[in-house]
Parts: C-alpha cells; sequence; structure tokens
C-alpha cells in the first residue's frame, strides 16, 4: 500500500510540476532568507575563529584600571600586578602601557594603538626570542600591508603632537604581535620600547594575560579575578565569539526578509487551498476503492512536502548566491565609506552544511503545519464530505448564534474602553468586528471603515504614545481594508448597468473577485503588507534626513568644522587650539561638567556670532556676558529657575573641582541643538581653578578641509569636518535602507507568484465556462480581458490598502520622532512612492498578461474533458 502511495504522489508531483513551478519559487523565499542570514553568521563565526589565531596569539585577558576612560588611561598598582601574577591559572603576564597614535609612512597615516613594553616581557609572553632596539618598533603585518610598510623601513610616529621617527626591526606576522584590538576594530598595533613611548601616565596601563585552557572557561577566570582584586577585566576571546554583534548582520537580514517570509507563509496558505481543492475528485475516488483517511492523508503529505521540499532546496541554493551579494554589498560600502573597517575587505563566504539544513527546515517547518493542518482537516470524516470542501471553511457560528456572538463582542469591547482607555482604538476595531458578525454587509464595512477614519483625525490626541501610534496603524490598516474591500459591491452593481464589451468583462471579473472572498483577501494581503512596510521604508528615512539636512544647513551653530584638544595634553600644558590657515572665522568653547552633566563655556565670538535657533530672541547675547549667567536646557517645556548651584569638575577628573552658583537667564529644549549642552555660560564665569577642554568651531571652505585636518591631526588633536562626518552618516541610513528594500522585494515577488498561480489556475478550472461564453458571443480578448482585470483588482486591492494605511501611519511616526526632538514637519516623497507604485503596477500587469496570452484555446479544446 505504501508503495503505491508514494507511487500516486510522485506522479502527481511531476505531472504538475511546471504548472506549479512559479509557486514554487514563491514558497522558497523563507528558506532562501534563513540560509542567507545564517551563511551571513557563518562567514563572520570563520573569520573571528581564523583571527584569534593570527590575531590574538596566547592573548586570552586583558586586565586594567576600573577608573580609565576613552582618552586616559591609568596606571595599575603594583600590588595589583603581583596578586595577578602570583596565580598558578595565570600561564603568561604581559605588562604594557598604550596610548592612541598616528603612524605615517609615504604620505599615508593611519591612527593605530603604540604598546610600550620590556623586550623580554615580550619574549616571554609570545614565546620568542624578541629584541626591540632604541629608536626602533615592531608592526603588526595587518597595519604594514595598509601603509606599504617593510622591515627596515623608516616610520614616522605621531605622540601627543611630538613626531619622532622610528626603524621597522620585525613584521608581526602572526598571534599577538599582529593584534587588532579586542574587538578587532584596530588597524593595528606598534610595539616599541617602553620609555620611548610618550603620553601615558605610567607603567604598566593594561596586563595581558594567557591562561590556557577551553575559551569557554576564561569568563570563569575573570570573574573570580574580579572578586579576588579590584580590577577591570575582560575574556577577549570569549567575549568576542559569543558577542551578538557577530550575528548581527545574519540576523538582520533575516528580520529585514520577515515581512517578507510573512508573505510567502500566505502564499503557502494559497497554494495548500488550491491544491486540497484540486483534489477533491481524486481523493473521494481513493476512498471508495478502500484507502483509508490515513493512507489519504500520507498521500497528501508526500506531494505537499514534495513541493516544499524542492522550494526549501531552491532556496537554499539562491540564499547563498542571495548571502554572497550582500556580502560584497557591503564590502563595496565598507571601502567607499566607512573609515576603520579594513577587515570586512577579509570577509570570503563561508556556507556551513548545518546553516543550510537549517535554513531548509526552518523554512519548511511553518509551511508544512500549515498545509499539514489544512489536509487533515480535510480528510478526517466519510468521503461524502470531501465533495463539500467549499462548505469546510465557513464560520462555525451561523445565524442567530454568530449575532450574540457579534453583540457580546460589542459589549465586552465597550465595557474594556472603560477600563482601558488607553487601549480604546484597538477596542474599537472590536467592537467593528463584532458589528460585521451582526451585520454582515459590505455597505457597513464600507460606513464603518469610513466612520474609523474621522475617529482618527477627529480625536486625535496633542502627543502620541507608542502605544498609540501602534494602535493608530492598525486601525488605518484595518479602516483601509474595510473601506476598499467594500467597494467592489458597489463597482459590480455599476458595471452591470452597463452592455459594453469591457463593461461586462470588467463586471465577470468583480463577480469573481467578489465571490472568491478568501483567495482575493489572502493575495491582496500579500500585496498590502509589502507595500506597506516599503513606503514606510521610503517614508520614514525620507524625513529623518530632510529633518537632519535642514537643521545642519548652518552647522553646529552655525560653523562646520570642530576641533577637540586631546585630553592628554592638559597634563602637560594649558595651551590654547591654534588657528589654521584656511580657518575663516572661528569661536572657542571650553567643556567641563556641572552637576555630572556637559557644560560649555563660550567666547565673546560665540556670544556675538553663534546662529542658535532652539532661542527664539537675541536678548540671551547680552544677558550672557555678565558674570555668573547661565543658559539652561530642558526637555520640553518646564519651569525656570532663578539660580543653579553646582559643583564643577573636568571632564575625565582631570584635576580639581569647584562649587559655583548660576543666575539663570534663559531656557531652551535641548531637543533642538545638536550637542548635548545642557548648560551654556561665558568664559568670563569659568572658574579659574578647574581644568577645562578646549574646543575650536570653525568656518572651513570645502577646498581647506583637507588641508586644515592635516594640520590638527599632526599636532594630535582631534578635528572633525561636520558636513564630511553627516554624509557618512546619511549614506549609511541609504545603505540600510536599499539593503532593507531589496529584502522586501522578496515579498512582493511571493505575491507576483501568488498572482501567477491564481490566473493560471483560474484559465484552467474555468475553460468550459470560457467555451460558454464564447459560444454566446463573447472574444478571446474580452474573455482574457475579465481575467486580467479579476487579478490586477486583486493585487490593485493590497497595494491601495498598503499605499493609503501607510501614508497615515508613517505621519504618525514621525510626528511621534519630531516631538522627541522638539521640532520638524512631515513630508511625503510623492516622486519616490509613485515611481514605486507605477513600477510595481507594471509588473503585476506584465505577469498577469502573459499567461492569459498563452493560455488561449479554441472552442473545442476549451469543452475537451481535462484531467
Amino acid at each position: 500500500m505504501f508503495k503505491a502511495i508514494v507511487k500516486i504522489a510522485m506522479r502527481n508531483f511531476l505531472m504538475r510540476f511546471k504548472s506549479t513551478f512559479v509557486l514554487i519559487v514563491g514558497m522558497s523565499i523563507p528558506a532562501m532568507l534563513l540560509v542567507g542570514g545564517l551563511s551571513l553568521n557563518d562567514t563572520v563565526a570563520n573569520w573571528i575563529n581564523r583571527s584569534l589565531k593570527e590575531n590574538f596569539g596566547p592573548a586570552d585577558v586583558y586586565v586594567e584600571n576600573p577608573r580609565n576612560n576613552i582618552f586616559v588611561r591609568l596606571t595599575l598598582d603594583q600590588q595589583t600586578v603581583d596578586a595577578i601574577k602570583a596565580r598558578r591559572d595565570v600561564l603568561a603576564i604581559l605588562p604594557v602601557s598604550e596610548s592612541l597614535v598616528r603612524l605615517k609612512h609615504n604620505e599615508k597615516t593611519i591612527d593605530c594603538l603604540a604598546m610600550g613594553v620590556r623586550s623580554e616581557d615580550l619574549s616571554n609572553f609570545v614565546g620568542k626570542e624578541i629584541n626591540i632596539p632604541p629608536q626602533s618598533v615592531i608592526v603588526s603585518k595587518d597595519l604594514a600591508e595598509a601603509l606599504n610598510i617593510k622591515q627596515n623601513d623608516i616610520v614616522s610616529i605621531n605622540m601627543t603632537g611630538q613626531a619622532s621617527e622610528f626603524k621597522v626591526v620585525l613584521i608581526g606576522e602572526e598571534g599577538f604581535l599582529n593584534f587588532r584590538g579586542d574587538h578587532l576594530q584596530l588597524p593595528g598595533v606598534i610595539f616599541m620600547n617602553l620609555d620611548e613611548l610618550t603620553g601615558v601616565v605610567g607603567f604598566p596601563t593594561r596586563l595581558y594575560l594567557h591562561i590556557g585552557g577551553k575559551i569557554e572557561e576564561h569568563e570563569a577566570f575573570v570573574n573570580n579575578l574580579r572578586q579576588q582584586v579590584r580590577v577591570s577585566a575582560v575574556a577577549m576571546k570569549s567575549r568576542l565569539l559569543n558577542s551578538p554583534v557577530n550575528r548581527a548582520l545574519g540576523y538582520l537580514t533575516i528580520a529585514f526578509g520577515g515581512f517578507s517570509i510573512l508573505a510567502s507563509l500566505i502564499l503557502v496558505y494559497l497554494f495548500a487551498q488550491s491544491f486540497l481543492e484540486e483534489r477533491n475528485t481524486t481523493l473521494v475516488t481513493l476512498r471508495i476503492l478502500g484507502f483509508k483517511s490515513s493512507h489519504v492523508l500520507l498521500l497528501l503529505i508526500l506531494e505537499g512536502f514534495a513541493y516544499f521540499l524542492v522550494s526549501g532546496l531552491f532556496g537554499a541554493g539562491v540564499g547563498m548566491l542571495l548571502a554572497q551579494f550582500l556580502l560584497e554589498r557591503l564590502k563595496n560600502f565598507s571601502s567607499d565609506v566607512m573609515s576603520g573597517t579594513l577587515w570586512l575587505s577579509r570577509l570570503e563566504l563561508r556556507v556551513s552544511f548545518l546553516s543550510i539544513l537549517a535554513g531548509v527546515l526552518g523554512g519548511l517547518a511553518m509551511p508544512l503545519m500549515i498545509f499539514l493542518l489544512k489536509a487533515r482537516r480535510i480528510v478526517s470524516g466519510p468521503a461524502v464530505r470531501l465533495l463539500r470542501f467549499e462548505e469546510e471553511g465557513e464560520f462555525p457560528f451561523k445565524g442567530s448564534k454568530l449575532r450574540y456572538v457579534g453583540l457580546a463582542i460589542i459589549m465586552l469591547a465597550i465595557l474594556l474602553m472603560f477600563l482601558y482607555p488607553k487601549f480604546s482604538v484597538a477596542l474599537l476595531l472590536l467592537a467593528i468586528v463584532g458589528a460585521l458578525m451582526v451585520f454582515p454587509s459590505s455597505y457597513l464595512a464600507m460606513l464603518l471603515g469610513i466612520a474609523l477614519f474621522v475617529y482618527l483625525f477627529q480625536f486625535r490626541s496633542s502627543e502620541l504614545t507608542s502605544w498609540d501610534v501602534l494602535q493608530r496603524g492598525a486601525a488605518f490598516f484595518s479602516a483601509s481594508w474595510l473601506l476598499f474591500f467594500s467597494l467592489l459591491a458597489p463597482l459590480r452593481k455599476l458595471f452591470s448597468r452597463s452592455f459594453s464589451e469591457n463593461s461586462v468583462s470588467t463586471f465577470i471579473a468583480l463577480s469573481y473577485v467578489q465571490r472568491n472572498k478568501r483567495n482575493s483577501f489572502i493575495i491582496a494581503l500579500m500585496f498590502s503588507l509589502i507595500v506597506f512596510v516599503v513606503i514606510l521604508t521610503l517614508v520614514v528615512p525620507y524625513n529623518v534626513q530632510r529633518f537632519a539636512k535642514e537643521q545642519l544647513e548652518t552647522g553646529i551653530f552655525g560653523y562646520n568644522f570642530m576641533v577637540m584638544q586631546h585630553p592628554l595634553k592638559l597634563l602637560f600644558s594649558r595651551g590654547e587650539l591654534e588657528i589654521a590657515e584656511g580657518i575663516k572665522f572661528y569661536a572657542r568653547i571650553y567643556m567641563a561638567q556641572f552637576n555630572n552633566e556637559p557644560i560649555f563655556f563660550v567666547d565673546d565670538n560665540f556670544i556675538r556670532n553663534a546662529v542658535v535657533k532652539a532661542l527664539k530672541n537675541d536678548n540671551w547675547r547680552k544677558a550672557l556676558l555678565e558674570p555668573g549667567t547661565l543658559i539652561v536646557g530642558f526637555i520640553g517645556k518646564q519651569p525656570v529657575p532663578e539660580q543653579l548651584s553646582g559643583r564643577i569638575k573636568p571632564m575625565f577628573g582631570l584635576g580639581a573641582s569647584e562649587e559655583i552658583t548660576f543666575r539663570v537667564v534663559e531656557s531652551f529644549d535641548v531637543r533642538q541643538v545638536m550637542i548635548p549642552a545642557r548648560y551654556v555660560a561665558s568664559i568670563n564665569s569659568a572658574p579659574k581653578n578647574v581644568r577645562l577642554v578646549p574646543i575650536l568651531l570653525a568656518k572651513v571652505d570645502d577646498k581647506d578641509v583637507s588641508r586644515v585636518k592635516d594640520f590638527y591631526s599632526e599636532r594630535f588633536d582631534f578635528p572633525v569636518h561636520i558636513s564630511e562626518e553627516l554624509n557618512r552618516l546619511f549614506s549609511g541610513i541609504d545603505f540600510v535602507i536599499k539593503t532593507g528594500l531589496i529584502l522586501l522585494y522578496f515579498g512582493l515577488l511571493s505575491g507576483l507568484s501568488g498572482v501567477v498561480f491564481h490566473t493560471m489556475r483560474s484559465i484552467v478550472v474555468r475553460r468550459k465556462l470560457t467555451a460558454v461564453m464564447k459560444a454566446i458571443g463573447m472574444t478571446n480578448r474580452s474573455v482574457g480581458l475579465s481575467f486580467i482585470v479579476e487579478n490586477v483588482t486583486m493585487a490593485s486591492l493590497g497595494i491601495l490598502v498598503g499605499v493609503f494605511a501607510a501614508v497615515l501611519f508613517s505621519k504618525d511616526v514621525m510626528d511621534q520622532v519630531f516631538s522627541m526632538i522638539g521640532s520638524g514637519q512631515f513630508s511625503f516623497p510623492v516622486l519616490n512612492v509613485f515611481a514605486f507604485v507605477v513600477g510595481l503596477y507594471a509588473v503585476v500587469t506584465l505577469v498577469i498578461v502573459l499567461p492569459v496570452a498563452f493560455g488561449k484555446l479554441n472552442l473545442a479544446e476549451s469543452l475537451r474533458v481535462l484531467d
């Protein structure tokens, strides 16, 4: 029996493979996106495992002072160092002093990490004899390749503004000598004699430990060490291997493709529905011939599994190509825009068998479950039930029972509105469902949809919470469905009164859409979900970028260039930042902390010339010149105190602090400024004994930017061209958006597959009806037009719902974003959305017309008895 069942299942599968290939492509998307995302994770994991050997060597753990910050690294006391050395589980230890330096060779410069070490300590740690002569350095392999450095070359190293020349005595080929930071975030490292490294506060600032054992055990060692001594300790290899960031690329791919996967699952439901409808006669015949319901179920499962298996394997193959495409796209983007990401160019696609298996099985799990549940419900019971398949999907409640359920839902929704008013929109949707159960009418649905829109517009809160936005988004989506789906009935009646040939075709098409509501809704839902997300992806980033560009037309307070002095220089002097040639005008700012929040002391140039949109008038300019005055920033509208007292402390804890009292002369909304300026005062109000970090704001022409940046980089300060950084930020946003859109387009592929499948199936199923229509006088053109209008109408329902709901929802989203940042105005990218919708309609029409054009048969062929 089993052999016969397998034979029948494979025969049915092979006979219908060609006609269902387009459906197989659509159903392969879950496996494709899963395999693609997991392949990217495999690629990153493979590179990290390789890097543990090439870039870490014996370095398993690092230990440093817990009071360190991004600019200053404090020393570890000798007692702590001795305690760590005395541990038996520490196999090797390397004490170092570290500092960021600027390496220059052949007119190329790069910022990297410098380690001041003793030759004997380094030799003991890496396990081979190493000697670093005076005025010599070891350069890591990756860093040497980046600057084309060879052994015995002379390089220039800039340490806190003082450049010196060193000879390269060795290229660190592998292991710790090719170290690239604990996150592999650095281009490389140089090793030099401890007494030749300037700009550090002492020795050692960090300890590198080799503890051996399994990497999984390193975290336990670190936890034990923290309990023994007061240090900051990190298990580098363990953290790198287990970091979620390593899998972020693949998981983001899967997340972006989530709606595409959902659309594909909807397609699976459509396939299961159509598949089982086509098998009615066959299944009844098999049951009459003696097959049990379990045999029929097994037959359906085997044939369905064959379709899903082929789609899964096809998706796995395309998924690997997708991963390669995304990887190359990321590498090209990083080389053009992103700095400090040289490692990305080293990534090579690696795919494990487990990832392929997990992707295929993951892509098959939900489709098989949907198919199995559908098939099981159909084949259970007597054979005659199969002939009433159409009635199977009806609502379990009928007539008065359905109305009672609807009334109960309405009453429950009204009661909950009083108890939970913040969920009123969601409960209103529930009440609408109940009303349609009591009075199932297209006209009522249309009126309720319009009423829901009116309610959403008229009773809109001035400040929307996240819950409000989500509820209103669901309401916009539901109201759009009620409105557009209910228009089918009046449109059909309108065309029924016309006797032109085209009107008859349209009437027939709309009749089929309305009669097959379930299939029409499924196909339209696939389009609506993807279009909804695509429009959001177009609208929201467009508004964010537009707002950011508007806010930064004048740069930061009217300046487009910023320089921050290296904090380590404050340990040795209190000199001012020099003014480079090419700066048109400038202002000086001095940063400290007031009550643990940033305070900026500004000079007279800033007070006279700064563009501060957050302040409505210029009265603050004169008031701030008085000593002891302060401008305070708040979030939103808050009462302004007459005076504020607190302690002024230096940034990063460098020096003494001082108590001070300010008189508040003005306030502003901190959300409307581009830097975290909570307090602003004149330099005349600055305390004398607190070390302030100097910052220079300047206006620089684009042609002079490179020269000015080099001037400050050579002095080891931190220059930032604001426009350049913003362009990099916008490019990153644009890259994410376009990548997300590419993955969302796979969801549209599911929708197109569903439309094509429905069109082809309609042509086959309705052959006899088509022959009858031709016999009574309809032309091939009219019959073909009815098929085209029917399927375009289903797609149009989804497109219109998606566009309409997304436009309204995106406005709510942006209003909430603008309320968070204090200002902004919603704008709709008409041309972008119009181009997308027109392009989508062109593709939809094309894929519908082609099956109709190639599916025409003559009258005699149409009346032929089909298998």
